[in-house]
């Protein structure tokens, strides 16, 4: 399969993996942008400094310096890589992102500390990975009832005790 990639700036670096057989592509941090709220408007604002040190639950955008053109059928998951989420408590906000094949814009990980300690993350850093997936085929059909099963309406633990 073939994706078509494209730099969003001359600076970034565009994914790599470390072996032929790697699932995932590193990802690696083109720059960062602070969610903030400007005339009750969300924005994002990109910070012009090469390394940030994010603070214990707090999150950033760190745009990845590139866009691609998925094939129609499949879609790519961003993902957290694991050495930073063991050894710096870093995660992806939304695990794992989605980018869809029709997707054309610049690529970016919602980046949080998880740890109790401040954590540095610099430009050109790898900062999270995406893998290609399979998209099914689906078709979603409204029905008055659904089929019983051994759960039922249980949820939230509901399959085990503490």
């Amino acid at each position: 399969m073939k994706i078509y990639i494209k730099k969003w700036a001359h600076n970034a670096k565009l994914p790599t993996r470390s072996h032929i057989d790697d699932a995932g592509y590193d990802c690696y941090i083109r720059c960062f942008k602070k969610p903030v709220l400007k005339g009750g408007n969300n924005q994002l604002v990109e910070l012009n400094v090469d390394e940030y040190t994010l603070k214990p639950l707090e999150r950033i955008g760190c745009p990845l310096g590139f866009g691609t053109a998925i094939p129609v059928g499949y879609y790519a998951a961003v993902v957290p890589r694991s050495g930073n989420a063991l050894w710096k408590g870093l995660s992806i906000v939304n695990t794992p992102g989605t980018i869809d094949a029709g997707y054309r814009n610049e690529w970016m990980a919602i980046v949080v500390n998880l740890s109790n300690d401040d954590v540095i993350i610099r430009k050109h850093e790898k900062i999270c990975q995406f893998i290609i997936r399979k998209l099914p085929e689906t078709e979603l059909i409204e029905v008055a009832d659904l089929s019983e099963s051994d759960r039922g309406l249980g949820g939230f633990g509901s399959t085990g005790k503490n």
